[in-house]
């Protein structure tokens, strides 16, 4: 076996790809229904906070005026990135949606929007749904404890590895194989951004990291492996990845 199998994420894409929903306990798939409501919950209940009542205007100006893919705010239909921008974006605003402390992170935030628009997309099933979003969770909360508090002091989890668990979540969607998801893997990492500076003024940035998490790989990240073009590999040159900053 080479060091690139050997590597932590290589494990990681292969977990993801082999699994199924035959695989899922039970009890992980009925809590994953239930943690699917309470973020359509939190994303409707922030439709009126000012950071996402303008993203529907901003939609109507720079894109299609319909679509695959549902905004939840306005009932409207658009394209997949600007559902998930907008919907991104309405989940994180009363801070009801779930968090798992160990890696400080809302999965259903990061997860759901970047799923739910390319599921809509590419006509995927509830159950792809589900197991989609369940690989999320699973690299989403793996990563976050991995790079653990010292990360989160400066900067957002759900922001950074947020764009991971998305991207994890929509190339599972795509039925990806293993490298493909180590490319999407790749591809979100380096646009992977979300500090906290945002506090000191209460600013919307926070909004804007949940929403830019969920829409590039709902249309962006996980897409091009299946058209066939190269993305960047997270197993190559592993002291310059953001463990190591």
């Amino acid at each position: 076996m080479s060091a690139d199998q050997n590597y932590p994420t290589r494990q990681l894409c292969e977990f993801l790809a082999r699994f199924t929903l035959a695989d899922v306990p039970t009890p992980v798939i009925e809590r994953t229904k239930d943690l699917f409501l309470d973020w359509i919950a939190s994303a409707i209940a922030g439709k009126d906070a000012p950071a996402v009542a303008q993203d529907p205007g901003i939609r109507r100006r720079h894109g299609p005026v319909d679509g695959d893919a549902e905004v939840f705010v306005d009932r409207r239909r658009t394209s997949p990135y600007f559902a998930a921008l907008i919907n991104g974006a309405s989940s994180h605003v009363v801070e009801q949606d779930d968090v798992h402390n160990s890696s400080v992170l809302h999965p259903a935030a990061v997860v759901f929007p970047a799923v739910v628009a390319a599921a809509q997309a590419e006509g995927k099933t509830g159950a792809d749904v589900l197991l989609a979003s369940i690989a999320g969770y699973e690299a989403g909360i793996r990563i976050g404890e991995f790079m653990g508090r010292s990360h989160y002091r400066i900067f957002h989890t759900t922001g950074t590895v947020g764009t991971l668990a998305a991207a994890a979540a929509v190339a599972k969607l795509y039925n990806l194989d293993a490298e493909g998801i180590n490319q999407a893997l790749g591809s979100a990492g380096t646009q992977a951004a979300g500090l906290w500076e945002f506090l000191r003024d209460a600013a919307d940035s926070k909004q804007l990291h949940t929403a830019k998490c969920r829409r590039w790989p709902a249309v962006r990240v996980a897409r091009p492996r299946r058209l066939h073009r190269r993305e960047a590999d997270p197993r190559r040159r592993p002291g310059h990845g953001r463990r190591h900053v």
